[in-house]
């Protein structure tokens, strides 16, 4: 009876590991969430901010930026194309080259749309991390995705000096 309960329970465990490792899937990366929410650390040439990223379909995105305090009371809404920027109670649509800290988020939220769009984008995977790379108007851009939970990790765009590390990434859909 011993020997048939160790061996059952050894079944279970061999069972569950290979449960477990089932989730992630080397060859093909998991679809890009279209509807999530994640904290942002941004570092925008010299600047420095946090801001709350909040993804509600494939072309509608909000930001909330955190920090600094200067800028905390600026949101950026990104629909179809437009920018509408609320600061300080005033809301106005923007042309972005002449808002430019609204430009970051311009970055952001166009190269997750290109990588849902599979927009000329070269796919990798090593070590649980899918990484996408492509070209944009402000040069080449890096975006990396756990292969486990589908949640976006890092995003550099070279070109435009930027460096994202995306946190709590909560999905949605």
């Amino acid at each position: 009876m011993k020997r048939a309960f160790s061996i059952l329970a050894a079944l279970i465990f061999l069972l569950a590991a290979g449960c477990e490792k089932q989730g992630i899937n080397e060859t093909a990366p998991p679809a890009a969430p279209t509807a999530f929410t994640a904290n942002l650390n941004v570092t925008f040439g010299d600047t420095e901010m946090t801001a709350k990223l909040t993804q509600n379909s494939p072309d509608s995105f909000e930001i909330q930026i955190l920090s600094p305090e200067i800028l905390s009371s600026l949101a950026l809404a990104y629909a179809n194309g437009t920018c509408t920027v609320t600061y300080d109670g005033l809301k106005f649509e923007t042309d972005l080259t002449r808002f430019p800290q609204a430009e970051f988020g311009a970055l952001v939220t166009q190269t997750l749309a290109d990588i849902a769009q599979d927009m000329n984008i070269q796919k990798t995977y090593s070590e649980g991390v899918w990484t996408y790379k492509g070209a944009g108007e402000r040069g080449t851009f890096s975006l990396t995705q756990s292969a486990e939970t589908g949640a976006w990790l890092e995003l550099t765009v070279d070109g435009a000096d930027l460096h994202v590390v995306f946190s709590d990434v909560a999905l949605t859909q």
